[in-house]
């Protein structure tokens, strides 16, 4: 049996070769809650997803769309709604 590989962060040439219908892609280390996904028509949205304190339910929030939103943007806004 294959040992897993560790999950690499997230990298722009990464995003960029995202076609619909791919899984999501996930941010590692400490930008855990970082997503990026590929809708559809092809727009590549960011999301904050985390369990709630409160409820224990999972949330997600849109930062915004790549390319408008660069990876590194995506991860600075992460760290302010953290």
């Amino acid at each position: 049996m294959k040992d897993k590989q560790p999950a690499k962060p997230l990298s722009t040439k990464a995003i960029e070769a995202m076609k619909p219908f791919d899984k999501d892609k996930a941010d590692t280390g400490e930008n855990t809650g970082l997503r990026i996904t590929c809708g559809t028509t092809g727009v590549k949205t960011f999301f904050y997803r985390y369990s709630s304190p409160i409820t224990g339910k999972l949330i997600q929030l849109r930062i915004g769309h790549f390319p408008q939103i660069s990876l590194e943007n995506a991860r600075l806004k992460l760290q302010e709604l953290k």
